[in-house]
């Protein structure tokens, strides 16, 4: 079965609007030139941009001017200017080669077998489309009841929510009621007795204070037993107390006691003194035999 490709270029919006188009056309024979330039398009596209007779031959300029119907002095012309802005190159082997070709051209395959399969898919749309307009058509009196259905239910929807309002603001007071509860935020009086009970060093209300002006939270997380961490800063609190003792001990100087005399110290007369400085044994108590 012949299978046929057909090829087609595809020219923007704004093709003559280009201004290497547009510098074109404002020479003399310029829209010639501009003509000529399409031809030589279409005469390529089958080969991806390249023009060539043959693979030995190539195209000459009297050939081209021939296969475009285009008068030979226009032809030799257009070439320069073409080549002059980048629109046509001239290979080694002297193939014209259009850069801009890749970009324009479509191409589709004539395929019997192909197109039966397309006008298959077509029909079964068309027939999907009419399935869908019909039931449109005939659900529209049951989509009615259904809004009618929906309206109902939404007033009585309603009327339900009227009468649970007041059981629901109910709870949310009791559950605003729980909420210190919940997070573990005690009162003042709770820390108080918790602090006598462990019998701490801490002052209860520089404790509350200092976590209440920060929401009760701990690295950026709410408190869930503010009871460890009293327990927690009472054993600082010791321990700090603790070396406080030592350090005092420490630094405490020993200091030596007075001594007092053993013996009882004895008064002396001014005639014993005299004695004693003149040396008169009597004086002193001292017998020969002592000597």
């Amino acid at each position: 079965m012949e299978t046929k490709k057909f090829y087609w270029l595809k020219l923007q919006a704004d093709f003559f609007k280009r201004h290497d188009i547009r510098i074109i056309e404002a020479m003399p024979n310029g829209k010639d030139y501009v003509l000529f330039y399409l031809k030589l398009l279409c005469e390529s596209i089958t080969h991806e941009g390249k023009l060539r007779f043959s693979d030995i031959i190539p195209y000459n300029e009297d050939m081209l001017a021939t296969i475009t119907n285009t008068n030979v002095d226009v032809v030799k012309t257009a070439i320069q200017i073409f080549t002059q802005l980048n629109l046509m190159e001239i290979m080694d082997d002297g193939t014209y080669y259009f850069n801009e070709v890749n970009k324009l051209i479509g191409s589709a395959i004539d395929n019997p077998n192909a197109n039966r399969v397309r006008k298959f898919r077509e029909e079964q749309k068309t027939q999907a489309l009419q399935n869908v307009m019909g039931c449109v058509t005939k659900c529209n009196g049951e989509i009615e009841k259904e809004i009618d259905i929906e309206l109902d239910n939404k007033e009585k929807y309603n009327n339900k929510e009227k009468v649970d309002t007041l059981s629901l603001k109910n709870e949310e007071n009791n559950y605003s009621s729980d909420l210190d509860c919940l997070s573990g935020i005690p009162t003042l009086q709770e820390v108080k007795d918790f602090i006598t009970l462990k019998e701490f060093d801490i002052d209860p209300e520089y404790f509350y204070n200092y976590y209440s002006a920060i929401g009760w939270k701990r690295n950026g997380f709410p408190i869930e037993n503010w009871q460890a961490l009293v327990i927690q800063w009472g054993r600082k609190s010791n321990m700090q107390n603790g070396l406080k003792d030592i350090a005092k001990k420490e630094q405490e100087v020993i200091k030596p006691k007075k001594l007092e005399p053993e013996f009882e110290m004895r008064k002396y007369t001014q005639q014993e003194m005299d004695d004693i400085y003149f040396g008169s044994n009597n004086a002193l108590n001292i017998t020969d035999d002592d000597i």
